[in-house]
């Protein structure tokens, strides 16, 4: 009778402690599930951000070149006004407009370049070397607005036949022509894809917009 009560302590006892593994491991893979879930949840978040703010960043480029300038943006405060001749308030006007644009634009270039140092940290810097391309638009546009303000509205003649010069070098990305034939949109359309395709496999989606 003895052997029978210690075998059936010790098969107890095996039973006990296999169901004590089996549990430790369910609680363990559940854990495991628990972090991918809030991984996926966190990076997904990030993503859809990160894709809102390029968007963001993208139109607020794309207003710089629109090509109907308007009163609004031009207007001089009174005091500037009444130092200037009616030619000299035009082009004071067109280069304040054009000052306007890249101030408004500053808060969309400085809310990317903040999502990019976040996801710099999570994700290693992957999605700012794509950004790269999109920066590197943004400054062709910003020289080639400066140099057509230098070279027709700042008013030294001597200058602005120089920049006249150099500007004739450069592709006319000024205005936009509103179309999907426009080169920098093109350009930039084409430098998306990539970000879009990293981003939206983030969300659960395929790329394409």
């Amino acid at each position: 009778m003895s052997g029978i009560a210690d075998g059936i302590t010790a098969l107890s006892n095996f039973l006990l402690a296999a169901a004590a593994i089996a549990g430790a491991v369910i609680a363990a893979m559940g854990l495991n599930t628990w972090k991918n879930q809030n991984i996926w949840t966190a990076d997904a978040e990030l993503a859809r951000k990160a894709l809102l703010t390029i968007y963001r960043y993208r139109d607020s480029l794309y207003s710089i070149r629109h090509p109907a300038m308007f009163i609004s943006e031009m207007q001089l405060d009174e005091e500037e006004a009444s130092q200037l001749r009616d030619e000299e308030k035009r082009r004071q006007g067109v280069i304040d407009a054009y000052a306007k644009r890249w101030e408004k634009h500053t808060s969309a270039r400085q809310d990317l370049d903040a999502v990019l140092v976040e996801a710099d940290v999570v994700w290693g810097n992957e999605l700012s070397e794509l950004a790269a391309v999109l920066k590197q638009l943004e400054h062709e546009l910003y020289t080639y607005v400066m140099l057509h303000l230098d070279a027709h509205y700042r008013g030294d003649t001597n200058l602005a036949e120089d920049y006249r010069k150099i500007i004739k070098d450069r592709r006319d990305i000024l205005y936009d022509h509103l179309n999907d034939e426009d080169i920098f949109r093109r350009d930039f359309t084409t430098a998306m894809r990539p970000i879009e395709k990293l981003l939206r496999s983030m969300l659960g989606r395929k790329s394409g917009r």
